[in-house]
């Protein structure tokens, strides 16, 4: 009699990775929606980690189900895959950083003997989580400060940690409590132990006392706010030094569906003292994490309701944009505001309606990436070079993007790469030159900074 062929997956396990697979990829986008959530909450680099190890507990479960090794591997291939067809924008690279995630589930199992443990559940989650951080930062580029280093470093310890506790710990309870219910039967079940169940506790408990503090001391915005760049009489303002007859209380939506009251001085009378250039065009509101974002000086002229909103008082005062007509002018703990020049990009060439790239016109159209262009990784305003240039009317014999610089340095880009290539931005910086512009993409790469010419031939 002929043996029957046995292969290392049954067809209950592929169906299992399937499923996971599937669930993993939808899920992943509104996974990302609430880590954006909990970022734009605790408003700190990094914040976006403390929801990575749900993007693994697919993975951990796809092992403990089939208990196989090699099952978080096959499951990161088809969660990347599905994540990368239903349009997930870090594009192919999403399925990278799946693949890896998974190798790294099957191989944190390994130093194990009891596989099926919460330690060995807790390990795996989080090395897997751990590992998005540096996969990214692969395509971006290597820190060459310690700072940075560091940086990255409590980022992915973040990570590893969530991937310990949303992976490993929930992934082992799910298994359990599946077994417990007699969905599935591979092993006898376990109730957790009460050692385990007094980590669990004692590492949240730890979390939410460090990240409370960390959001007292290190985002806590300094009491006054430097009004610098094209000015002639730069200071430091203080809403203790105000005057009481220009306070103004506004109602406004920070956030959708979060009505606030916030109180300050309208912007254009704080600016104003700082006795702005007569050719300025904008000002730059930035805060103490990075992120900053332009007005235009139209818009601080006219609207009645910009202001700069406090809260606290004596020296924990801080300050936020409120008000602006665009919601991504609304900038927490603000440390400086900027008056810009007006500066632009001249894009010639093979094009129907040749004309300036002027960042005022565009700010509706930005979005953020986190980039190091010579000032360390900061976050930085752009928009998308391809709809930029959609709108001048390429020539269909095109074929050529070329950057140069102030300094007459160039680069060359496939025009089909940008068009093709949305996250391809012009980025707005602000250094030590005033604003300067840089040609990058959302994943890090720089192609020139100090833009001041764009020929497409």
């Amino acid at each position: 009699m002929q043996r029957r062929r046995r292969y290392y997956f049954s067809t209950r396990d592929l169906l299992m990775i399937a499923v996971l697979a599937a669930l993993g990829g939808v899920a992943s986008t509104y996974i990302q929606t609430l880590a954006n959530a909990v970022h734009a909450a605790l408003g700190f680099p990094g914040a976006t980690q403390v929801l990575a190890g749900l993007h693994i507990l697919w993975l951990v479960l796809a092992v403990g189900l089939t208990g196989k090794q090699g099952a978080g591997t096959a499951t990161g291939i088809a969660k990347g895959a599905v994540e990368f067809l239903s349009g997930n924008t870090h594009g192919i690279l999403v399925i990278l950083i799946d693949v890896v995630a998974g190798i790294l589930v099957d191989l944190g199992m390994l130093p194990f003997r009891n596989k099926n443990s919460y330690p060995a559940y807790s390990f795996a989650g989080g090395l897997a989580a751990a590992s998005n951080v540096f996969v990214f930062q692969a395509f971006a580029s290597i820190p060459s400060d310690v700072l940075t280093m560091t940086a990255i470093l409590l980022v992915a310890t973040v990570s590893f940690l969530s991937g310990a506790l949303l992976a490993g710990v929930l992934g082992k309870v799910l298994l359990d409590s599946l077994r417990r219910a007699g969905v599935v039967k591979d092993q006898p079940t376990e109730s957790p132990a009460r050692q385990v169940f007094l980590a669990f506790v004692g590492i949240v408990s730890v979390l939410a006392l460090a990240g409370g503090l960390y959001l007292y001391f290190a985002l806590q915005g300094p009491p006054s706010v430097r009004i610098a760049g094209q000015v002639s009489a730069p200071y430091e303002y203080s809403y203790n030094d105000r005057d009481e007859a220009l306070v103004v209380t506004i109602q406004e939506t920070a956030k959708p569906g979060l009505m606030g009251t916030y109180t300050g001085l309208p912007l254009r009378e704080i600016v104003s003292r700082a006795q702005p250039a007569a050719d300025a065009t904008a000002i730059l509101a930035r805060g103490n994490d990075g992120y900053d974002f332009f007005i235009e000086m139209t818009e601080l002229e006219k609207n009645e309701t910009l202001i700069l909103a406090h809260s606290g008082g004596g020296g924990e005062l801080t300050y936020s944009v409120a008000g602006a007509q665009n919601s991504k002018a609304w900038v927490r703990n603000v440390v400086e505001v900027l008056v810009i020049g007006r500066t632009v990009v001249e894009i010639t060439g093979s094009l129907d309606s040749p004309r300036e790239y002027d960042p005022d016109l565009w700010q509706f159209e930005m979005d953020n990436a986190r980039l190091d262009v010579g000032y360390g990784t900061r976050k930085y305003q752009g928009v998308s070079l391809a709809t930029v240039l959609e709108t001048m009317g390429p020539h269909s014999q095109a074929d050529l993007v070329t950057l140069r610089n102030s300094a007459g340095d160039e680069q060359e880009i496939e025009l089909s790469e940008v068009m093709e290539n949305p996250s391809i931005r012009i980025f707005n910086v602000t250094g030590d030159e005033g604003l300067i512009f840089a040609v990058a993409s959302d994943g890090g790469k720089v192609w020139l900074t100090n833009v001041t010419e764009i020929e497409i031939t």
